[in-house]
């Protein structure tokens, strides 16, 4: 619960406070792949049956894996936008 409410919570700040500024598309395109890699890790559960299990490892596979990897690149292309930086360094895998 406490960590739904953090993401949630993160997205309504994120969303307003760049409303008037749009990102680039590199910086959006990771933020949507961020917010999809936390929401599968908030749906796991042990009580889970085993195909909906693997469904979970599989997307967690996919979009955590290339926010993983694009996280890295763009903390080093926009180390000095502070505002871009905000936004990618809400973010940690």
């Amino acid at each position: 619960m406490k960590r739904s409410l953090f993401i949630l919570s993160t997205i309504f700040y994120f969303n307003t406070a760049f409303a008037s500024t749009p990102l680039p598309k590199d910086v959006s395109d990771f933020r949507t792949l961020a917010e999809q890699c936390e929401h599968f890790a908030s749906e796991q559960d042990s009580d889970l049956d085993e195909q909906r299990q693997k469904e979970l490892d599989a997307n967690l596979e996919a979009t955590c894996g290339k926010a993983a990897a694009q996280l890295k690149t763009l903390r080093e292309k926009y180390k000095n936008d502070e505002k871009l930086m905000k936004v990618i360094n809400a973010y940690d895998f």
